[in-house]
């Protein structure tokens, strides 16, 4: 399947399967050279810009930094050390230091590094530099973003304590969005995201390098922001309202298929 980057460049890549569940972006591209696909003022995780579709974006984040850091509090009463990969600009991590976690990132953007350095945050440029064991690690829709996904696991369970949580909420091909969009899917976000899973894909992948599936919980806003951001790369002249309609769908169908647009995985390491 041949898919275009219609956030940023226009350029083409394809979509291939490599294993039940699991596709991967090809070309390859290493990580020096995908950093000009993420140099955009709109490029939402990192940004400030005041569009329409960053205000969505904005106002989902606020409800997810919330539904995110109550989850990882019920999950380690302990308030112990907790490790967020892809941190963007912190949000989640300040909200989880608000609570009593000691708390640390990896982020690869310089910039943002500087930020994150500024509002007292210890932060890494790779997971390999790492320096103490923590009770958890979340990938808050950055597993994706990774090449080599079994090094980033390998990593993970040699970082976490004993029992520790790891937490990865990325996008299901196996949505119906993504099925009804298909190559104008947003979710798909070539070449930023390397791989894409359904959810057999991930749980298989995760699972076989050491770790144990807890559960799995909907993220059901994403479907309505990914079909509103779908509809308006089909150059749907009312993309909000469609938009809305599609990722309403969506959830209800997933409310008897289980296929949401995204997901929450929740595991823990297993000895």
């Amino acid at each position: 399947m041949i898919v275009k980057d219609h956030f940023l460049t226009g350029e083409s890549f394809e979509i291939k399967k490599v294993s039940k569940g699991v596709l991967t972006t090809l070309p390859k591209t290493n990580t020096r050279d995908l950093r000009r696909y993420y140099d955009s003022k709109n490029y939402y995780s990192h940004s400030s810009s005041k569009s329409v579709l960053s205000f969505l974006y904005d106002l989902s984040s606020r409800f997810m930094v919330f539904r995110k850091t109550k989850l990882v509090s019920r999950l380690l009463k302990d308030k112990n050390k907790l490790l967020d990969f892809g941190c963007g600009r912190g949000k989640f991590l300040l909200s989880a230091k608000k609570r009593g976690f000691e708390v640390c990132g990896v982020e690869l953007i310089p910039s943002v590094q500087k930020e994150l350095i500024a509002k007292n945050i210890k932060v890494y440029d790779k997971l390999e530099s790492v320096s103490k064991p923590v009770n958890a690690i979340t990938f808050w829709h950055s597993l994706e973003h990774i090449n080599d996904i079994s090094q980033t696991l390998i990593l993970s369970r040699k970082y976490l304590h004993d029992k520790g949580i790891l937490i990865v909420a990325l996008p299901n091909y196996d949505s119906f969005d993504s099925k009804y969009y298909k190559t104008f899917w947003a979710a798909y976000d070539v070449p930023r995201h390397r791989v894409h899973f359904n959810k057999k894909g991930i749980l298989q992948t995760v699972q076989k390098h050491g770790f144990k599936h807890l559960s799995t919980k909907p993220m059901i806003l994403d479907s309505i922001y990914v079909s509103i951001l779908s509809e308006k790369y089909k150059g749907t002249r009312m993309y909000y309202l469609f938009g809305f309609f599609i990722g309403v769908l969506s959830n209800l169908l997933a409310m008897f298929s289980k296929e949401y647009s995204s997901n929450i995985f929740i595991f823990e390491k297993t000895n």
